[in-house]
């Protein structure tokens, strides 16, 4: 009897391994048009000493009573091939825009928790691949609230700060030099007994341009003793407008101006506007209501301030067409060799 003839059996793992490949340099294309910064893009890296106490939070973390004197050793690791000399400044922990912790600025002496903190050296020379142990003090003031403190060791390079613009005139212009300093800060974090208690306070709204539109700005201060984070809303009622709040941990004795985008097109005059925010786990709330006022000064600096409309200029300058064909290219191709794919695995008719 006579048998039908067998087709032999296709490998389809390569065609497979290729789909993948194309898949992942395609994601790869897009993951490159935002690349993240690299954890050791420094060239080095501190942390507190192996073995101290919480050394494995890689920050400084302790409790003391008011008036007393902390120990601590900061590490400094060198990573590169080739010496590198570090600058170390102590700076106060601030609250950042939307809450959250920011740090004072390394080349102003600091004001608060930043003055408690003496350290040992203001520069360091690490050789390459070693590492330097850098002690410190931490002096809590006799009169110190209850309660959080927190300030910061920063550490960076000088000879990598980098410059742009030339800083000299020419032509009836003048230029503007820039020099980008990246740092690196390691928290200290100091708990003194007694109360942890956080108290946000609203004391009001005002109006600010920026180069997108008019923005308020909601003043928020944390007068407590612990940090805190809460959310709520602004509204103001003339214009239908209402906006939500996502405060990050604010810590105490901090404030910020908290930036909404408003509108492009305001008119002058005053507004009536509410603001409210649920803190400290929705167990508290900061309130405020008022008026904050529109003037012609704000307005003439939205008008200098507001994005350009897009020109047929600027539109031509606009996406990057050449990556988008590229792409499209790349996808094209995954759809040719999947509809390839799917023609092989059809089964024999014939007998």
């Amino acid at each position: 009897m006579a048998q039908g003839t067998q087709r032999p059996v296709t490998n389809h793992a390569p065609i497979a391994a290729a789909l993948l490949a194309f898949a992942a340099l395609l994601t790869a294309l897009v993951l490159l048009s935002a690349p993240p910064a690299r954890a050791d893009s420094m060239g080095f890296d501190a942390r507190p000493l192996s073995g101290s106490p919480n050394a494995e939070l890689g920050f400084f973390k302790f409790d003391a009573d008011a008036g007393a004197t902390v120990q601590r050793v900061l590490v400094l690791t060198n990573h590169a091939d080739k010496a590198k000399v570090i600058s170390l400044a102590a700076c106060d922990g601030l609250a950042a825009v939307f809450g959250g912790v920011a740090y004072s600025d390394s080349e102003k002496a600091p004001q608060a928790v930043g003055t408690w903190i003496q350290l040992s050296r203001a520069d360091v020379e690490v050789p390459p691949g070693s590492s330097v142990e850098i002690p410190f003090e931490v002096k809590v003031p006799t009169d110190v609230t209850t309660g959080i403190h927190l300030g910061g060791i920063a550490l960076w390079e000088p000879a990598a700060a980098t410059t742009s613009g030339s800083g000299e005139t020419g032509g009836g212009k003048a230029t503007t030099e820039i020099t980008m300093v990246t740092r690196m800060v390691l928290t200290v974090l100091v708990t003194t007994p007694g109360p942890a208690v956080p108290e946000l306070t609203i004391s009001g709204v005002k109006a600010e341009a920026r180069p997108d539109g008019m923005y308020v700005l909601i003043a928020i201060v944390n007068d407590g003793t612990a940090p805190t984070s809460g959310e709520g809303t602004i509204s103001i009622p003339s214009e239908g407008f209402q906006q939500k709040i996502t405060l990050g941990d604010m810590i105490p004795t901090s404030s910020t101006g908290y930036p909404i985008k408003w509108k492009t097109d305001p008119a002058a005059g005053t507004y009536q506007a509410q603001a409210e925010i649920r803190y400290a786990d929705g167990t508290k709330v900061a309130k405020w209501s008022g008026e904050f006022t529109v003037v012609d000064a704000n307005l003439a600096e939205l008008k200098d301030r507001l994005v350009a409309p897009e020109t047929p200029e600027t539109a031509a300058a606009g996406p990057p067409w050449l990556m988008y064909g590229l792409i499209g290219g790349l996808v094209l191709v995954v759809l040719i060799m999947g509809f390839t794919l799917l023609r092989r695995r059809r089964p024999d008719s014939s007998s």
